[in-house]
Parts: structure tokens; C-alpha cells; sequence
């Protein structure tokens, strides 16, 4: 069943574009890591390639790093018609830096990534949703350097990141005391009895099956909210080279990679999916998309 001409709700499509080696775990040298050949370039081929195929838009949240490495990747995010945005510069958890560090990260990042495209970086999301209760704050930071949205804040509660209580529709946050001109653009969750779960993104969206996925998606849409979707690009790759991690990290990293192409060719064919600037377009004093796009 396709359900694109079935609601007016668009969804929202985002990746995290990072190598394989880019993850927060203190037991991974990633020194040694980044030695190692990488399917990166393969591995954005094929998502430029499912998006195409699928009519989809989608918000491309790039690191700084991948920039400096791979430029013509990031013109051909650019040239494809998505939105390039920031995931920081070298995937250092947010949380971990102090406000300069932070500010400065992201600042370095934006630049690398505006001087590639041509065009102004509107967006951040954090690495591993690292912005949580304590450092909430370093959302002025954003606003500060122009930037127009946040989309770092996860509502749920894990041993590793979340806000379980932050909102969980598009709003402008308020920090110490004073709301925000920067918009924030919380990931997705479903309630389930008193808590906030994951469904549409990583490792939710490799564990879960496809019809379920499909189920809170359909049923978010009929009631006026979009879901949005992100992953990276090795989670597509079963192939990819994988980092040395415990049992759990390692379940949480890998599980499913090999049925994650067809899950995600599967959401983006019964779905209509736009890039988070796009969405906002319609929103009061936020800059105009200069490709268009529909909203919700």
C-alpha cells in the first residue's frame, strides 16, 4: 500500500554523514580505525540513489572531517537538490566540550561546509543527540552563529543521551529564561504507556519491522504530526568495516545492517519525504527554500 497521495503530512528524511569509524566509545582507538579502507563514497552513492528513486528530499547533516575529505561528495548532496547541515565538525560528543569548544566545533564546521556548497548552513544536529539537560545551553551558541535550527534533541531517556520531557513538536526552546529565535527539531518518538520510544532512526529503525514502522508513521500522519527518519551511511552497508566494540554496544552499532536498504527503500516508497529546511520554509521568519517544498 502507498500512502504518498493519502495524507497532506510530509515527512522528514535526514542521515547523519559520517565514516564508519565515527562513533563516541572510550574502548575504540579511532586512530587505528581510521586507517582502514572505507565504503564512504560507495555508501553516498547509493543513498543519492534511493532518494532520487524515491522523489524524496532529505536534510544531509555532514561532518566538518567528511567535508575536508570528501568534497565532491558534498557538492553532490548539494547538486542533488538536498540540505547540507551540520553534524559538527569531528564527532565529538557536545556534552564533552566546553561552550568555547562546542561553539568553535560547530563554527568550524559550518564554514568548511559553506565554502564547499556555496550556501548558508541553516541546521545542526549533535553528535549521538549530545546535547542533553546539562548542556541545553549550548543551544545559544547555535543562535549565536546564525544558525537557524537546532534537530539535536532526542525526548527520550537512554543510558546515553535524551531529554525525555523536552517538547516534541518544533518549537523555539527557552534557555535561561529566554526563548530562542533558533527553532528546535526534535526527533520522533511514540508514546507507549508513560514513556517516549524511538521508532523511525538507527538503531530503532533496524530493529523494528517495517510494518510497525509504517503503522506509527501512518497513524502520526492521520493525526497531523510528521515522523522523521534518520540514519547513516553504514548502516545501509552490511559490507562495511566494523569496529571492535562489547556485546552491547556492538548489538546497538550493527544489528540488522543487512536489512536496513530494503526497510528504508520500503518507508521511502510509501511515504513523501522532504528536507527539514523545507519544512520550516513555511514557518514565520524563516529564511525561503530556494528549491520550494511543501510542509505539514
Amino acid at each position: 500500500m502507498n500512502e504518498r497521495g493519502g495524507s497532506q503530512v510530509v515527512n522528514l528524511l535526514t542521515f547523519d554523514i559520517e565514516d564508519w569509524y565515527h562513533a563516541n566509545y572510550d574502548s575504540v582507538d579511532l586512530s587505528v580505525a581510521r586507517a582502514g579502507e572505507s565504503h564512504f563514497r560507495a555508501n553516498m552513492d547509493m543513498l543519492l540513489q534511493l532518494c532520487s528513486d524515491a522523489g524524496c528530499k532529505a536534510t544531509f547533516f555532514v561532518l566538518g572531517q567528511i567535508g575536508e575529505q570528501h568534497p565532491e561528495t558534498v557538492r553532490a548532496i548539494v547538486q542533488a537538490g538536498h540540505e547540507v547541515a551540520s553534524h559538527g565538525y569531528g564527532h565529538q560528543l557536545a556534552y564533552k566540550q566546553s561552550y568555547a569548544e562546542f561553539k568553535a566545533d560547530v563554527k568550524k564546521s559550518a564554514e568548511i561546509l559553506q565554502t564547499l556548497t556555496g550556501e548558508k548552513v541553516w541546521g545542526y544536529r549533535a553528535p549521538s543527540w549530545s546535547i542533553v539537560k546539562r548542556n541545553h545551553h549550548y543551544l545559544e551558541a547555535l543562535e549565536e552563529l546564525g544558525l537557524q535550527y537546532d534537530a539535536s534533541i532526542f525526548p527520550v531517556k537512554t543510558f546515553l543521551y535524551g531529554i525525555p520531557d523536552a517538547p516534541t513538536e518544533i518549537h523555539h526552546p527557552t534557555v535561561n529564561g529566554r526563548q530562542l529565535d533558533l527553532l528546535e527539531v526534535p526527533m520522533s518518538v511514540a508514546r507507549i504507556g508513560s514513556r517516549n520510544i524511538g521508532y523511525s532512526g538507527g538503531f530503532y529503525f533496524r530493529l523494528l519491522p517495517t510494518w510497525l514502522i509504517k503503522r506509527v508513521i501512518r497513524s502520526g500522519n492521520a493525526a497531523g504530526r510528521h515522523s522523521i527518519v534518520y540514519l547513516h551511511p553504514r548502516e545501509l552497508d552490511p559490507s562495511e568495516q566494523r569496529l571492535k566494540l562489547p556485546l552491547l554496544e556492538s548489538f546497538i552499532q550493527y544489528y540488522n545492517v543487512g536489512g536496513t536498504k530494503q526497510k528504508l527503500t520500503e518507508i521511502l516508497r510509501s511515504f513523501r519525504f522532504i528536507s527539514i529546511r523545507q519544512r520550516l520554509s513555511a514557518i514565520a521568519a524563516f529564511p525561503d527554500e530556494k528549491s520550494g517544498g511543501q510542509a505539514d
